[in-house]
C-alpha cells in the first residue's frame, strides 16, 4: 500500500469489506502502469468488472485495443497513454488527477482541497508514504477508501466519498471524457465512475 494504515478491526480480528478489494483494484488501475503489476490478470479482472457492471461499450472497446496489439506492446502503450493524460501534455495535461486543480478555483496542485483531504487521513490513521506526490492524488484517495473499507469504517468511507471524492472526480471524469479516446483509461474511469455513483 501506499498509504499507512492498519487492516483490522478493534477486536485484532482482520476487516473483510469486498469494497476494500474493489477500491484497492481502482487505486491500481491508477497509477502509472508498471511491468511488476500490469498483465494478463489486470486485464481480466477488469474486463470481468464491466462485463458484471454491464459496461458493455467499454468492454468492446478494451478488447479491440487489446486485440490490435502484441502484449509486449501493451505495457508501453499504457505508459505513453498515462503520461499523456495524466502528467504532462501539449499544451497542457488532459485531465490532471488532483482534486485541488478542480476544487480550488485556481487550477493549481497543493491547494486547500489538498490539506482537507490530507487531515481525513490523519484523523482516520492513515499518511502518504511516497514523498513527491500530492496527497489528493486519486490513487491515494482510492487506496485511502480501500483501507477504510478494510477496516470496517464504512461510515467514514462513504462520507469521505460523498464529501471530499465524488466532488471532484465528477468534474474530472467530465475534462477526461471530453479530450481522452483510450480504451483502458477510458473503461477504467466509467467503471470508478459508476461503482462510486452507486456508494452515493
Amino acid at each position: 500500500m501506499e498509504l499507512n494504515g492498519n487492516a483490522y478491526n478493534n477486536d485484532g480480528s482482520q476487516a473483510h469489506d469486498p469494497r476494500g478489494e474493489l477500491f484497492s483494484f481502482f487505486s491500481l488501475l491508477m497509477r502509472y502502469p508498471e511491468e511488476t503489476f500490469f498483465d494478463d490478470e489486470v486485464l481480466d479482472a477488469l474486463k470481468g468488472l464491466l462485463g458484471f457492471c454491464d459496461l458493455d461499450t467499454a468492454l468492446a472497446a478494451l478488447n479491440k485495443w487489446q486485440g490490435d496489439r502484441k502484449a509486449t506492446d501493451l505495457l508501453q502503450d499504457l505508459q505513453v497513454a498515462y503520461t499523456h493524460l495524466f502528467i504532462n501534455a501539449a499544451p497542457h495535461v488532459i485531465a490532471p488527477p488532483y482534486a485541488s486543480v478542480y476544487m480550488d478555483g485556481d487550477g493549481d496542485l497543493q491547494g486547500r482541497t489538498t490539506e482537507k483531504i490530507h487531515d481525513f487521513y490523519l484523523q482516520h490513521g492513515f499518511d502518504v508514504r511516497v514523498t513527491g506526490e500530492p496527497a489528493d492524488h486519486i490513487r491515494f484517495q482510492l487506496e485511502f477508501i480501500a483501507g477504510l473499507f478494510q477496516e470496517g469504517q464504512e461510515k467514514a468511507a462513504e462520507s469521505f466519498i460523498r464529501t471530499l471524492f465524488y466532488p471532484w472526480f465528477s468534474r474530472f471524469y467530465r475534462r477526461f471524457n471530453e479530450e481522452s479516446r483510450h480504451p483502458f483509461y477510458e473503461a477504467s474511469l466509467q467503471l470508478i465512475h459508476t461503482i462510486v455513483k452507486e456508494e452515493q
